[in-house]
């Protein structure tokens, strides 16, 4: 039986966007963390979003590199 049945968290939330982070370097490591400072810190502020940053923009796909809905 797997240990990741349920993803929701207390919230109802999902939390499949958690980094793994184990294994990795340091400089890599160094590199999600400034990426995700940057993230919050352009949403706190009310700023756009890099593009390379988004996964999905008004309820589309940003980018086909995440995918394509069908219509």
């Amino acid at each position: 039986m797997s240990m990741c049945t349920n993803l929701a968290n207390l919230t109802g939330g999902g939390n499949g966007m958690t980094p793994h982070i184990s294994g990795t370097s340091l400089d890599a490591q160094y590199r999600y963390a400034t990426g995700a400072h940057d993230i919050i810190k352009r949403y706190l502020a009310g700023d756009k979003q890099e593009q390379a940053n988004l996964i999905v923009e008004n309820g589309e796909y940003a980018s086909k590199a995440y995918g394509e809905r069908k219509k």
